[in-house]
């Protein structure tokens, strides 16, 4: 609760690991940005206004290998309590500890315009992909980080009336607290780590911190994997070599640029070029998928239902604002790509196959090596 006159902070962090070079193996660098809130967004990404600052570089682990799982689970128990301390002295001025009454928490900034106010700054967000949102809130990986929901059950349509229960960090730091038997095994439950977290003693919503990524979560995550999806599909129903024709003879149309490779010659897909393959993906499934076997249409139109739910989702996804109009367009094109998904599942290898797979040809493998050793001998 703002007195009159006070002025409200909010502060938006941003984190991403880099690859720093490829020549030098996988030495990597984990930066920290901030910025407020109460700028311009066109103001905020202008990088001549220096208006995103770095205020911290997170430490990277040495990665061990060949050691004992004991030994590796100490390291990275150790390795989360060192970021959790530069978090806690990054953070500190916005903890619960320094701020135990309402009126504190407040400073006087000098503004852009030359005035004295009285601040007031708050956690407002934290703009990161769902690895380090693992990492930063001490979840395991694998795991959505706003809800409890079981691992089995990821990727699941849920209603919106039938929502798994968001996850309470309020809980989660009162069962650090307690260390007991019973809390230690509720909170391993829920997919967390032991030990302190510092985001959970910011007063703020936790679960709100984390926003939507459109880059990773849909550019070169959902549409990257509608992409393999799509080519095996091709691949099982003899039509690769027609979607790469296809792929290739894309005209140049309005900013879209004229196509020199095929989809198979494409070697690496970045953001830039997922959000332009999004606007002739569904004329290319769609004329690859014309003609043949009237057996298959069945199973053709359901591929090509899928794929414009999926791209509709996104571009409603682009959208700056939102109203409960395009709220129910986003959850109705969800509803109908979760609906029509498992067509490309025909003809793919599942999981537990593939692993189980793998583990007979290693055996086999050993085997071989085995009798051709004895051989040898004899």
């Amino acid at each position: 609760m703002l007195r009159v006159g006070d002025t409200l902070v909010p502060l938006i962090f941003m984190s991403d690991r880099r690859y720093l070079s490829n020549f030098a193996g996988d030495k990597t660098e984990w930066t920290e940005y901030m910025t407020i809130g109460t700028l311009s967004s066109k103001i905020r990404q202008m990088p001549s206004t220096h208006s995103i600052v770095m205020v911290s570089i997170l430490p990277i682990p040495i990665k061990n290998r060949n050691i004992p799982q004991k030994r590796l689970d100490e390291q990275r128990q150790t390795n989360r309590e060192v970021m959790n301390e530069v978090l806690r002295r990054l953070l500190h001025l916005l903890t619960f500890k320094q701020n135990p009454t309402t009126g504190s928490g407040y400073y006087n900034v000098l503004c852009a315009d030359g005035n004295f106010r009285h601040c007031k700054p708050v956690l407002a967000a934290w703009l990161a992909d769902c690895p380090e949102y693992s990492d930063l809130h001490h979840l395991k990986w694998l795991v959505c980080f706003w809800c409890e929901c079981p691992k089995n059950k990821l990727g699941d349509y849920v209603h919106p009336d039938k929502e798994h229960p968001r996850r309470n960090h309020n809980l989660y730091r009162t069962l650090s607290n307690a260390n007991t038997k019973a809390a230690n095994a509720e909170r391993s439950s829920g997919h967390v780590h032991r030990g302190c977290n510092v985001i959970r003693h910011v007063p703020c919503i936790v679960s709100n911190l984390p926003k939507p990524d459109l880059l990773h979560t849909t550019q070169i995550g959902m549409l990257d994997h509608l992409q393999k999806w799509i080519f095996h599909f091709m691949k099982t129903h003899a039509r690769l070599d027609k979607y790469n024709a296809i792929w290739l003879y894309v005209p140049a149309y309005h900013t879209l640029t004229p196509k020199n490779k095929s989809y198979e010659e494409v070697s690496q897909w970045n953001g830039k070029e997922m959000k332009e393959m999004s606007r002739y993906l569904l004329g290319v499934v769609t004329q690859s998928l014309r003609g043949g076997n009237p057996a298959h249409c069945p199973i053709f139109n359901r591929a090509i239902e899928c794929t414009p739910a999926l791209l509709e989702f996104y571009m409603y996804a682009r959208y700056e604002s939102h109203d409960d109009a395009t709220l129910s367009y986003m959850e109705e094109a969800l509803h109908r790509f979760n609906t029509f998904q498992d067509v490309f599942l025909l003809g793919r290898v599942g999981k537990k196959a593939k692993a189980k797979a793998n583990t007979l040809r290693t055996e086999l493998v050993k085997k071989r090596k085995v009798d051709g050793e004895t051989d040898a001998e004899t």
